[in-house]
């Protein structure tokens, strides 16, 4: 299994608590072969630089996640409910790559792996999910 942990180095030298993101590429079996995990403050921030999000369809993950988070208690992907399966890795991909983030901007290697593990499940046609704790 490959994994990507963006959290544990920099939990080390911090003593804040950090709230964990995580996506998770399985097979139509059940396999998890690769994991990615990252501060869920970063997949806010790089959401939210989608311009418009209120555009999409109301099914896109980008538009679920930020309406949600700013109409509900029960946020897209919250952790209590368990992972979250993608129906649409494909739109989701499209929609990040359109995304530009600001050169002085904190959440490039996050915004990277995120593309690289969603372009990993497309193109192995495995299933991804997504469970963030807020």
């Amino acid at each position: 299994m490959r994994k990507i942990d963006l959290v544990t180095d920099f939990q080390k030298k911090s003593i804040a608590q950090i709230r964990q993101a995580f996506f998770r590429e399985r097979t139509a079996s059940g396999e998890l072969v690769f994991e990615l995990e990252f501060w869920s403050v970063c997949f806010d921030k790089i959401l939210y630089l989608y311009p418009d999000y209120r555009e999409l369809p109301k099914e896109s993950v980008i538009y679920k996640y930020c309406w949600s988070n700013e109409h509900d208690d029960d946020v897209w992907g919250n952790e209590d409910d368990g992972e979250v399966e993608f129906d649409r890795v494909e739109e989701f991909y499209g929609h990040l790559k359109s995304i530009t983030l600001p050169e002085d901007s904190y959440g490039k290697e996050e915004y990277h792996a995120i593309l690289e593990i969603c372009e990993s499940a497309i193109k192995n046609k495995n299933k991804l999910f997504f469970m963030a704790d807020y």
